[in-house]
């Protein structure tokens, strides 16, 4: 069995559970709080829900991704797999579950990215640098959609996005 990376984030967002959740369920619009993907777009008839998939153009070295939905659960979370990486070396499998909890008028949105590498030498390079990037990453996730939820500001890579407020859980 395979070892596994697991990073969590938190974030408050000042926005209601119905507009953070319409966010998220914009399945293929995520490069609008995504500062790493550059272009995202519904790849399946259906656009949202268990089963519907995306495409994703990164911004770094002509990456991409195809990702689909294997759990919704509408107003709590949506989990999404990645099924198939190109020029992203060493990854092996990797998911990323967003949950939301509302709090009157405030919701904090929470992301738990799970990912194992393809062989001992890539575990080896996530202990060394890649754990910390995929980390900073998910950190401009977490700050990026906060700040497209709360002003509708479409986040790019050059954004500057607030990072002291993502909380470090693991």
């Amino acid at each position: 069995m395979k070892k596994s990376t697991i990073i969590q984030r938190e974030i408050h967002i000042n926005q209601p559970i119905e507009k953070v959740w319409a966010a998220l369920a914009d399945f293929g619009n995520i490069c609008h709080g995504h500062p790493g993907v550059q272009k995202s777009y519904v790849t399946s008839l259906q656009a949202s829900g268990v089963g519907a998939t995306r495409h994703c153009d990164f911004t770094m070295m002509g990456a991409s991704a195809e990702e689909r939905i294997i759990e919704w659960n509408e107003l709590k979370n949506i989990k999404i797999q990645v099924y198939q990486l190109k020029k992203m070396p060493g990854i092996d499998q990797l998911s990323l579950d967003l949950s939301v909890t509302s709090n009157g008028n405030q919701c904090t949105l929470k992301s738990t990215m799970i990912y194992s590498m393809k062989n001992i030498f890539f575990d080896f390079m996530n202990q060394i640098i890649m754990k910390k990037m995929n980390a900073d990453l998910l950190d401009g996730i977490m700050a990026g959609h906060k700040l497209y939820i709360e002003t509708g500001t479409i986040v790019t890579e050059k954004t500057p996005l607030n990072l002291k407020e993502v909380i470090k859980i693991h």
